[in-house]
């Protein structure tokens, strides 16, 4: 399992980190659970840390995170992803995909280069992504 998932309640934010390869499956199980969690403690924060990632999901993968997924298993739509760019410039292009396409259908999601403006972006302040 490529990714490991807690969380962080003095935060309030449930953290997901991916690393090594990283399949559609691996995507939409971790999703899963990061949404059942979020419904479990009342959390609508994310910070996913892709640094450590290689993807090797398709674009269609990621498309069907917030087009079919998200909406199939009820997600906030007050949630917030800070998501942290893998360093590879393919998986960081692939991100900033996922990225649009969540924007494109009411999900609030943003990018950022670096853990510190994704956390002050999460906890209200205005970072700006990358």
């Amino acid at each position: 399992m490529p990714y490991t998932i807690k969380h962080n309640s003095s935060l309030g934010v449930i953290e997901l980190t991916y690393s090594g390869l990283v399949t559609g499956t691996d995507l939409r199980e971790a999703t899963s659970k990061c949404i059942f969690l979020g419904k479990q403690t009342g959390t609508t924060k994310f910070l996913v840390d892709e640094v450590g990632m290689e993807l090797t999901a398709s674009l269609v993968d990621l498309l069907n995170l917030p087009e079919v997924q998200y909406v199939e298993e009820k997600a906030n739509r007050q949630g917030h992803v800070a998501v942290i760019l893998p360093a590879s410039k393919k998986a960081r292009e692939a991100i900033q995909f996922y990225e649009i396409a969540c924007k494109n259908r009411g999900w609030h999601v943003q990018v950022f280069s670096d853990h510190r403006s994704a956390i002050d972006w999460l906890m209200g302040g205005q970072g700006v992504g990358q």
